[in-house]
């Protein structure tokens, strides 16, 4: 079954609290719960965000493969806690990092289809100043971590038979690994 897991995560900007989520597709087996999925991702989440972000709620929903119908809620759970992320710069908030991994699928005119996470992480670990505003690429100390949460996704760690995919259920190849942008990109929070 394919479950889809939205970790909804708060931050102030602009001088108001805003609430932005990632949302991620995981082919489990039976014996996996979505509980189990919600926790290793907020784990992995977690160990890349800023102690400046706020975690809100986590939702699991599916099978996201079947019909409108049979796409149901399977758990909601209130988070609590922040970040873990708690020196360095803080980060542009309308800027994230990129983690793309290769689906080995091409488009119609022969591209690689690429599949993209984008991380609002609110604070960078390090120094790195220009890093932070985007002019510069990200300090090692940062890709480390961010590196470390790519690997955590894609097989979530501590629950076998999850496997990150799309929302038809195609997984990445197996010797996919996450490759982290060099400069932060403007994202908006909601799209």
């Amino acid at each position: 079954m394919i479950i889809g897991v939205a970790i909804t995560k708060e931050t102030s900007w602009r001088g108001q609290q805003e609430e932005f989520s990632n949302v991620y597709n995981y082919d489990t087996s039976t014996e996996v719960t979505s509980e189990q999925v919600i926790d290793a991702v907020v784990t992995a989440e977690k160990g890349v965000f800023g102690s400046n972000v706020t975690f809100k709620n986590a939702k699991a929903y599916g099978p996201v493969d079947g019909t409108k119908l049979q796409n149901v809620m399977l758990k909601q759970k209130t988070l609590t806690g922040t970040g873990q992320v708690a020196t360095g710069t803080v980060a542009a908030k309308e800027l994230s990092i990129v983690v793309m991994y290769d689906t080995g699928r091409l488009n119609t005119r022969g591209g690689r289809i690429f599949f993209r996470k984008y991380l609002h992480v609110g604070r960078l670990q390090g120094t790195d100043e220009e890093g932070a505003k985007g002019n510069q690429p990200l300090n090692t100390t940062a890709k480390e971590l961010v590196v470390t949460y790519a690997n955590a996704i894609k097989n979530p760690v501590g629950v076998s038979g999850a496997s990150l995919c799309d929302k038809q259920g195609r997984k990445l190849p197996v010797n996919t690994t996450g490759r982290i942008l060099p400069n932060m990109h403007t994202r908006q929070f909601r799209r």
